[in-house]
């Protein structure tokens, strides 16, 4: 036995003994509760059984057997195959005929043979494409003739080579800009100014063919005469000469 603490009073013993008996009956409320819980689900349960058992012996009734010596008869199946005798459908008209139709064929144009038809007047006929054109033309008269311009040609260079003035190269070509010819423009050259006749060689006077280097000054001398006579029987009124000019040389004067 436990022996009391003489410290300990009386009234705390007594709390506590009541305490210890409070959780006590509590637990036992508890269990209580739990077994009327269990004893309601198993007697649901069988209630349960029991119902589903009847239920079930009612929807298999046992077949009733004919006595014996007795032989059960089926009755007669009833007839299911009887034979339809269908008439196939008639043939179908069709609808869709394919016409064959020949296209006509097409006329062939008329041909018309040269030679055969009436003659066309030859005066009515007008040319549909103009001939083509040769460029500017350039009227060219009687003696003159065409120079196509090359690089590096000018008005003097042209007139020099052919031996023309640059005036008469001028007045030929009047719509022409000295200034402005083109390569490969097309200019006219004049015809060269004919040489003056050679005047009537004078009794006792003879004619000279200039030749290079000469100059009226060592012609004169050649010839024993003055160079104011020889430019007064040529009528020059310089004393410039060129090569293959003819010149009149007048009769030396006889000395004293």
């Amino acid at each position: 036995m436990s022996r009391q603490n003489p410290l300990q009073p009386k009234s705390s013993l007594l709390e506590k003994n009541t305490k210890n008996r409070s959780g006590l009956q509590m637990v036992m409320i508890i269990v209580a509760v739990h077994v009327v819980f269990l004893g309601g689900l198993l007697f649901s349960g069988c209630s349960r059984e029991e119902s589903q058992t009847t239920t079930t012996g009612d929807t298999n009734p046992i077949a009733t057997l004919p006595p014996m010596g007795e032989v059960a008869t089926p009755p007669a199946p009833a007839s299911t195959n009887t034979v339809t005798v269908v008439e196939p459908p008639p043939a179908p008209v069709p609808t869709n005929e394919v016409i064959t139709t020949t296209p006509p064929l097409p006329t062939p144009p008329e041909v018309q043979i040269p030679g055969t038809g009436e003659p066309e007047n030859v005066e009515d006929v007008v040319p549909l494409v103009p001939e083509p054109s040769t460029g500017l033309e350039v009227p060219v008269a009687t003696g003159q003739s065409e120079y196509v311009v090359v690089k590096g040609d000018n008005y003097t260079a042209i007139a020099r080579k052919h031996g023309v003035s640059v005036t008469a190269l001028k007045e030929a070509n009047p719509a022409v800009d000295p200034n402005r010819i083109a390569i490969g423009q097309v200019l006219v050259i004049p015809a060269k100014a004919p040489e003056p006749a050679a005047p009537a060689v004078p009794e006792g006077a003879t004619q000279y063919e200039v030749k290079a280097g000469d100059n009226l000054y060592t012609i004169a001398k050649n010839h024993k005469t003055t160079v104011k006579e020889i430019r007064d029987a040529n009528g020059l009124k310089t004393s410039n000469i060129r090569p293959g000019q003819k010149l009149i040389i007048p009769k030396p004067a006889e000395a004293e």
